[in-house]
């Protein structure tokens, strides 16, 4: 249970300041304060967000009074936090990939789910635990996993194991409600979270393997794919038809291009595009500005040789991004038209 609040402005913690600050500010106004902190530093606001339910006004006058300032007006009555605060504040505040990467924290605090708590244990560790476990149990976990996270994990599996697990997961339906309070139990009790919840929803499971493997990177997804190709062919056509492939950034619309460019980190996009087909590194600087190509070809000159895998690494990255803002339905992955061929000319 969260403490009580004191009764005395002065005596609240600098955490708790910052957090009655944000919420007396509303999220719209909060949400722009947020690119300005570090990751560490938005999580612990965030959280103490989420714990505040009801806040005295006279906390939040005391608090107030202490940036002069502020645009904020001084209630008259109680104000309200609570985790969907949080949850408006981080969405509207933070790009897609930091947004994803703080909210599971953010929860697994408040809320304390097995399933949330995950997000923030090592891919390593994680998949220690499921390689003890039933392929089932590996798919049921996977599946509620930010795709970004399965992969790694996927990829931290025993190799004799993946193919059976994506299977699995392709075909999974929503298992039993006492099944998955027994499997949130047991991650809570080996990872540490103290507070009692359920899983998530049901997940399409072939459009969700498809996600894994494409975050899982060429190297990792083809075995799986082949392995499965081998047991379960159909199954392995459904997955491939989904999967989005770097180089298939070339063929999207031009306004989904320019969209994901916007948000792409330009350091990784520099990285992924280091030996890549000319036509998409083409295409790329196409739908960027005249500063944004020069300032990208520059950090290619600059990497002088990179590793495959820190390639394939700064791919994966883009592909998050691309993913996010596909699953948000902000941008559409059907290809573009193809252009209708040149009639020929009517012979005289």
């Amino acid at each position: 249970m969260t403490p009580p609040l004191p009764l005395l402005p002065d005596a609240l913690s600098g955490v708790q300041r910052a957090a009655i600050f944000v919420i007396a500010l509303g999220v719209e106004t909060a949400s722009k304060l947020l690119p300005q902190l570090n990751d560490d530093e938005i999580e612990r606001v965030s959280v103490e967000v989420a714990r505040l339910e009801r806040i005295p006004a006279n906390l939040v006058s005391g608090v107030l009074s202490q940036y002069k300032s502020s645009s904020a007006t001084v209630p008259e009555d109680d104000v309200e936090g609570g985790l969907e605060a949080a949850r408006s504040m981080l969405r509207e505040g933070l790009t897609e990939e930091r947004h994803g990467a703080i909210l599971p924290r953010v929860e697994a605090k408040t809320e304390g789910t097995g399933f949330d708590l995950l997000e923030s244990v090592d891919a390593a560790e994680l998949a220690a635990f499921l390689a003890e476990e039933h392929p089932q149990t590996a798919a049921v976990v996977l599946s509620r996993l930010a795709a970004r996270k399965a992969a790694d994990t996927l990829g931290k599996l025993p190799t004799e194991v993946r193919s059976d697990v994506i299977r699995r997961l392709s075909l999974l339906t929503d298992p039993p409600a006492s099944a998955l309070k027994a499997l949130d139990a047991a991650l809570r009790a080996r990872f540490g979270a103290s507070a009692s919840g359920g899983g998530g929803d049901g997940t399409d499971g072939v459009k969700r393997a498809a996600s894994i493997l494409t975050q899982a990177g060429t190297t990792a997804s083809k075995p799986v794919l082949e392995a499965l190709q081998a047991d379960a062919p159909e199954l392995a056509s459904r997955i491939e038809d989904l999967l989005f492939d770097f180089k298939d950034l070339l063929h999207l619309e031009a306004r989904a291009l320019a969209r994901i460019l916007t948000d792409v980190d330009q350091g990784a996009l520099a990285r992924a595009l280091f030996g890549c087909d000319p036509a998409l590194s083409d295409r790329i600087f196409e739908n960027v500005s005249e500063r944004v190509g020069n300032a990208i070809r520059e950090e290619i000159e600059m990497a002088g040789e990179l590793a495959t895998e820190d390639v394939e690494d700064a791919q994966r990255t883009v592909i998050a991004v691309v993913l996010g803002l596909a699953e948000s339905g902000q941008i559409s992955l059907v290809p573009q038209a193809a252009p209708e061929p040149a009639e020929e000319p009517i012979a005289a």
